[in-house]
């Protein structure tokens, strides 16, 4: 049998980070489910400059010779390469977008991305924010669905009891943990995360109990040193850089609270907050900034709470009042945002219909 469905992805493994996770198991998931054709760029950005003319050579190919009757196509950079298959053929031509692919404000970007998207058959968003930045760029809203990023929860098995993590972690935070709540944000440190302006407001609220951990690396890292300098936190901020997944997952076990604290930045969108659906899984409470894609990602007083941007009077009560019940919040994230769950929904989108061409 022919293929049902053409995907074309830049971000792939080996290569690791946010869109090659998403792109990895969005065509795992929909492998179970339909018959696929994939042309994906496992290696590094240089390697862009041969395989996006591969990429629209083998597209050509499918829809031509195979008659491919859907693309797929796994984010907006590649727009240009589905407005020329949708321009040269009678396949239908779909694309997901997440957030900053779409707001990237080089000028001749803004120029071209969003003028090949508007002639696209489906543009596939992962929240209702990286939708309204469409919406702002004269895409039509009828193309406009969206369809939340998923998570894989099979990654996300809890490794014991949360006291039974204590040890293990004191060993790899080099901190005495008891008697103390703690708090932690993991992800890229970038601006937009608002982990200084945490640091800076927030945290000097908060007694000497609350340890804060910080893991990831980024841009921000040494701003964030000195933040926690200038307020002589060191004794309530561990940096911790990257860590392997095992320790990561105890973290999200065993902490009181996932801290979101993002900030708005021109130009620099919080598409959606994965980070946020990583903590739910593992039954953690997110206290977050109720800005941008973070509110599809945390459902207020179940899976945690969404205070005002730059509150830091409100971070603080909801962080010294929180309240959750850990396996509600566990099974609610399982049931909405599993890749099963979301794998269907792109699944039911993608496949063709009575009056595609075979």
């Amino acid at each position: 049998m022919p293929p049902e469905l053409l995907i074309i992805t830049r971000n792939y493994p080996p290569q690791t980070g946010g869109l090659e996770n998403y792109s990895f198991h969005l065509i795992r998931a929909l492998r179970r489910r339909m018959r696929l054709r994939v042309i994906a760029l496992g290696k590094s950005r240089p390697h862009l400059i041969w395989f996006l003319p591969l990429a629209l050579g083998g597209g050509f190919k499918s829809v031509w010779f195979d008659a491919i009757p859907r693309i797929h196509l796994c984010d907006g950079l590649l727009a240009p390469i589905g407005r020329m298959l949708k321009l040269f053929s009678r396949s239908r031509v779909s694309i997901s977008v997440h957030g900053l692919d779409v707001t990237f404000s080089q000028p001749l970007y803004q120029r071209l991305i969003p003028s090949c998207l508007r002639h696209l058959d489906q543009i596939v968003c992962v929240s209702r924010s990286t939708r309204d930045e469409c919406l702002k760029r004269g895409i039509p809203a009828e193309r406009c669905v969206v369809i939340p990023n998923g998570i894989p929860v099979e990654e996300f098995r809890l490794a014991g009891e949360r006291h039974d993590l204590i040890p293990e972690l004191e060993r790899s935070l080099g901190r005495p943990l008891a008697g103390r709540k703690i708090l932690v944000n993991v992800g890229r440190l970038v601006k937009r995360k608002g982990v200084q302006w945490f640091v800076e407001e927030v945290l000097p609220r908060l007694g000497t109990k609350y340890l804060y951990v910080i893991v990831g690396t980024g841009p921000e890292q040494e701003a964030i040193q000195d933040a926690v300098i200038r307020r002589n936190l060191q004794d309530q901020v561990v940096l911790t850089g990257r860590q392997p997944d095992r320790l990561r997952n105890s973290l999200l076990q065993a902490a009181d609270a996932f801290i979101m604290p993002n900030i708005r930045i021109p130009g620099d969108v919080e598409g959606f907050g994965i980070a946020a659906l990583e903590a739910g899984a593992c039954g953690l409470p997110v206290i977050a900034a109720g800005i941008q894609g973070i509110r599809d990602a945390v459902i207020d007083g179940v899976t945690g709470y969404m205070v005002r941007e730059g509150d830091a009077g409100k971070f603080a009560d909801r962080i010294e009042s929180v309240e959750l019940d850990r396996d509600l919040i566990r099974s609610t994230v399982i049931s909405r945002f599993s890749w099963d769950r979301v794998g269907r929904e792109y699944a039911q989108l993608l496949a063709p219909a009575k009056g595609d061409f075979a």
